[in-house]
């Protein structure tokens, strides 16, 4: 009877030992709908994290196969936001004075570390130009005037960007966004002039230009 239940006792071990492999097989596997990029014909991804005055960085990328004959025909959507602040004083009686601020977000792709066509974009830029005369000889309050003007606008925008010939294999694709940032010095600091890339997108084809 001792020998028996020995026996039971090892075989409940090694079928439980047998049940966990299996299961660690079952998880080793990837998930089925998973796509190999040298399968995919077309490649998505997008962001939501906001960016601040961007510096060049990649804020996406992806990687896409094309056969021998292959072009890239890439498509990049991003929201952009644009602050712009000046702050303009001017002397009864003295000259004009004039104050600017400027913001402006631009889109460069690359693919394989080569610019693709037509090489940078801007996606969107505004210049503030603000200019104040007190020229009023009858006023007796005060010797001067202030004008502080804030204007924050934000849209959404949509570019094609081009790479031929770029031969069979898989190739690297990266969007890299900078931006332009001129403050008025004279300006409050809150909220002040910045550039933000919003949420954006990027699609990827492999496109046959005849």
């Amino acid at each position: 009877m001792m020998q028996a239940k020995k026996t039971l006792s090892t075989l409940g071990v090694l079928k439980a030992l047998s049940l966990l492999a299996v299961v660690g097989m079952l998880l080793a596997v990837p998930p089925a709908h998973a796509q190999n990029v040298a399968s995919q014909k077309a490649y998505f991804g997008s962001g939501v994290l906001e960016i601040l005055n961007p510096s060049g960085g990649v804020v996406l990328s992806g990687y896409m196969k094309t056969s021998s004959v292959g072009d890239l025909l890439i498509g990049y959507s991003m929201e952009c936001a644009l602050w712009t602040s000046t702050s303009t004083t001017a002397t009864r009686g003295g000259a004009k004075s004039t104050s600017t601020a400027r913001a402006a977000v631009n889109v460069t792709v690359y693919v394989d570390g080569v610019q693709a066509e037509p090489g940078q974009v801007v996606y969107c830029d505004r210049q503030q130009t603000v200019s104040l005369q007190f020229s009023s000889l009858t006023v007796e309050v005060t010797d001067a005037i202030t004008l502080d003007l804030f204007l924050k606008t934000k849209n959404a925008n949509h570019f094609n960007f081009y790479r031929n010939n770029v031969g069979s294999g898989v190739h690297y694709v990266e969007v890299k966004v900078d931006s332009i940032v001129s403050s008025d010095p004279n300006a409050p600091a809150d909220p002040g002039t910045r550039a933000v890339a919003g949420k954006r997108s990027l699609v990827i084809e492999e496109y046959n230009n005849p």
